[in-house]
């Protein structure tokens, strides 16, 4: 039974939801506030979180949550709608951001899609807003460039991307560079890859061709 921690200041939408989530076969923690959580520390591998909760925010607990572990989802599930709570709730760590109402079906299906990333092979999750690459429990930080090239091997899967295309996406003139500089610089973005404990050629050179990501991505605002 997959457990998830519900982090509502609402008695009653907190009373409603966590009724209905056990209806549908969850183990639920149901919560009040973001110190409840922490004095009680349940573990869960999935945090349904509003923001706007007393004396910690929810903000603050989801960058808690992610300092923690990286690989939990979370939803947030709030009535802040503009497009600057949105992008600060994906910015602090949140999978999925959901605005006030929702409808019952699609908080569902948000937790049976975070259930399915989970149940999967890990693999590597880029935020493009701020550069930041995570791997498990690493993170490193990509340039503008890097993180181009990665979304871009990503988008293509198993097509990989021919060797003018990624130095287009580099900004490298291959009639003005030297032979070797769109090698040099993937070469610094498998290095970063390492860096967060990716184990393999993680970007297979693809001879006469260009370049494969093999392992699977996860792109995110």
């Amino acid at each position: 039974m997959t457990s998830v921690v519900l982090v509502e200041d609402n008695d009653e939408l907190r009373e409603v939801t966590a009724e209905f989530l056990r209806g549908e076969g969850y183990q639920v923690v149901a919560l009040d506030s973001a110190e409840d959580l922490l004095e009680r520390a349940p573990s869960a591998k999935l945090y349904v979180v509003d923001l706007n909760l007393p004396e910690m925010s929810g903000y603050t607990l989801i960058e808690g949550l992610r300092r923690t572990s990286v690989e939990v989802g979370v939803i947030v599930v709030s009535a802040r709608h503009r497009t600057a709570d949105v992008a600060r709730g994906y910015d602090v760590g949140a999978d999925v951001y959901l605005t006030k109402p929702v409808e019952p079906d699609v908080l569902l299906a948000a937790l049976g899609r975070l259930q399915v990333r989970a149940a999967q092979k890990p693999c590597l999750r880029l935020h493009r807003s701020t550069g930041v690459l995570i791997y498990r429990d690493a993170q490193v930080r990509l340039t503008a460039t890097e993180g181009r090239l990665l979304s871009q091997l990503g988008v293509a899967g198993s097509r990989g991307l021919e060797r003018w295309e990624v130095a287009e996406l580099l900004g490298v003139n291959l009639e003005d560079a030297t032979a070797n500089a769109v090698d040099v610089r993937v070469a610094r973005l498998r290095q970063k890859l390492r860096q967060v404990g990716v184990e393999g050629p993680a970007i297979r050179s693809i001879r006469k061709y260009g370049y494969e990501l093999i392992m699977p991505a996860v792109l995110t605002e």
